[in-house]
């Protein structure tokens, strides 16, 4: 391979490295849940285990009924309808240009 040709791939490979890691942490919350205002004293909870998911622009929304479309609520709700939690506890949310992504212990 010429060296011009190395040196353009090698280029390309790392632009499209850095490309993919501009995801930066928006919010760190010990609980938070779209379905679940509070729970009672004395409510006992299992741990299910970890839960991620991403919301990104253009997605169809879970939980928002109109051209108001919250981001963070959207991808909270798909967290906790594909792990089944009432809540999500030790929750990062993290952005990119077009996505948020929710990671967090979903509790049942």
């Amino acid at each position: 391979m010429k060296p011009a040709l190395l040196w353009a791939t090698a280029a390309a490979a790392a632009l499209a490295a850095v490309g993919c890691s501009n995801r930066y942490t928006i919010l760190s919350v010990p609980a938070v849940s779209m379905t679940t205002p509070s729970l009672p004293d004395g409510t006992t909870v299992t741990q299910a285990g970890r839960v991620e998911a991403q919301y990104c622009l253009g997605d169809d929304p879970i939980v928002s009924k109109d051209d108001n479309v919250g981001l963070i609520d959207e991808a909270v709700a798909k967290a906790q309808q594909k792990s089944g939690a009432r809540y999500l506890s030790d929750v990062t949310i993290q952005r990119d240009s077009s996505c948020v992504y929710v990671e967090g212990m979903a509790m049942r």
